[in-house]
């Protein structure tokens, strides 16, 4: 929320007439037009001031960023906002699919090896959240000589589902239809290469690069990060899950 401005006129002393006189400005009356200023802006600050910086969480200027919480094993898990309070109550939650499982040739064959989707990233800034959630984290998908599978989805929600975030995983290749596609919106599809110009890979998200193909099997490098797609017979990634939170500086 914004910070709400100070516009009581504190101009107190300046708007009394230039020779006050009772009964309208006594002793008393004049005391407490001295003192009226101060008053306002001390009341001000008390009642509006810090409240409003209390239930502002802007960046750098009354609270900083600070990752809370973060689930990167394929499971299910419960996060309490309670056990990790966050300044007004706000979050930013990201998601992130499990990766698709790749194929092979028969006989195996890295240069005839086709790859699996990434899983898709979700971001949600600037949540409310409050109470307890329910996190799950997408598994990897598999790979076989036929058909690789596909990713897990990786999703958060409330008891009530007023709050219901999902990032599906990537889907897995097969030597039939080759390219595994990409779980939405963050992640990428896989490349095939039928090794005469050059070796797929498994597709990439921004955080996890799909496993790259070769020539051998051992120039292959496995997929790494989260979400990634495997590549042939080598395996893809898990989802994960990060949630942050402000804090007061």
């Amino acid at each position: 929320m914004a910070i709400r401005r100070m516009t009581d006129n504190v101009s107190v002393i300046s708007s009394l007439p230039d020779t006050p006189a009772p009964p309208a400005y006594n002793a008393t009356v004049m005391k407490q037009k001295f003192d009226e200023a101060a008053n306002k802006i001390k009341t001000y600050i008390n009642d509006t001031l810090i409240p409003d910086m209390e239930a502002t969480s802007i960046t750098g200027y009354t609270a900083v960023r600070k990752l809370l919480a973060s689930y990167t094993s394929a499971g299910a898990y419960t996060f309490r906002t309670s056990d990790h309070p966050s300044r007004g109550n706000v979050y930013d939650v990201i998601l992130i699919g499990g990766g698709g499982g790749g194929s092979t040739s028969v006989p195996a064959s890295a240069s005839l090896s086709t790859g699996g989707g990434s899983g898709a990233v979700s971001k949600v800034y600037s949540a409310t959240l409050s109470g307890t959630y329910s996190v799950t984290v997408g598994a990897a998908g598999t790979s076989s000589s036929n058909s690789g599978t596909n990713g897990g989805t990786t999703m958060m929600y409330s008891g009530n589902y007023s709050f219901f975030k999902t990032a599906p995983g990537g889907s897995g290749s097969s030597q039939t239809k080759k390219i595994g596609k990409s779980g939405g919106i963050g992640g990428s599809d896989s490349v095939y290469m039928d090794g005469t110009v050059g070796y797929g890979n498994g597709g990439d998200n921004d955080y996890g690069r799909g496993a790259r193909g070769g020539a051998l099997n051992d120039d292959v490098v496995p997929a790494q990060g989260f979400g990634a797609g495997g590549w042939g017979s080598f395996a893809p990634t898990c989802g994960a899950v990060y949630i942050y939170g402000y804090e007061g500086v």
